[in-house]
């Protein structure tokens, strides 16, 4: 037993010295993250404001600090990000997902919800970590459960906001997936909820 402890504490000690020593511009190995470079056209998932598409590569001003910058359409908000070219590697960023992977985030809509903490700022935690990273069975399981909460009792202003983003940065990606409208991909998304069939 004393053996099996001193084993475990140097496996934690090396993998904490593992995580230290990346440097801040090693990209990670996360599953779907980008590693090469854009291109006008790509379809990409910013972690933090959903599925768009590379419409522009901007030279950078004289007085700043970039050369040049990636410029990202996200339809489902209304947005453009300009994104460093150099500085690409270590964003956010991941691939669009697969149809299989929408797929079966549809399916999670309709599947039972789960319990979410009862302390509202515990669960506003809760949703926010599931959400920052940005995978889409993550984005489906967030508004699955929020939706079940809505429909038993009242949500904080917070919790609202939450459901409206998650919802919205789910449907930027099914359309972008499906090749749909998004007005369509948030239909499709209700009748997951409403447990109708989904394909």
């Amino acid at each position: 037993m004393k053996h099996f402890l001193q084993r475990l504490t140097e496996l934690v000690k090396g993998t904490l010295a593992l995580r230290c020593s990346r440097g801040k511009n090693q990209p990670r190995t996360q599953k779907g993250e980008m590693t090469e470079r854009l291109t006008i056209g790509q379809r990409v998932v910013h972690r933090r404001y959903g599925a768009g598409v590379v419409v522009e590569v901007r030279q950078g001003k004289e007085d700043e600090e970039h050369e040049s910058y990636y410029v990202i359409d996200i339809p489902s908000s209304a947005l453009k990000v300009y994104l460093p070219v150099s500085a690409a590697q270590q964003a956010n960023l991941r691939r669009v997902s697969s149809r299989r992977r929408m797929n079966h985030a549809l399916k999670i809509l309709s599947g039972e919800p789960e319990e979410l903490p009862k302390d509202y700022r515990e669960r506003g935690s809760f949703v926010q970590e599931l959400m920052k990273d940005g995978v889409v069975d993550s984005l489906a399981q967030v508004v699955r459960d929020l939706v079940a909460l809505q429909s038993r009792k009242s949500m904080s202003s917070m919790e609202l906001a939450l459901v409206t983003n998650a919802k919205r940065r789910l449907a930027g990606e099914l359309a972008l997936v499906l090749d749909i409208d998004l007005a369509q991909a948030e239909q499709r998304i209700e009748n997951a909820l409403r447990r109708d069939e989904v394909e």
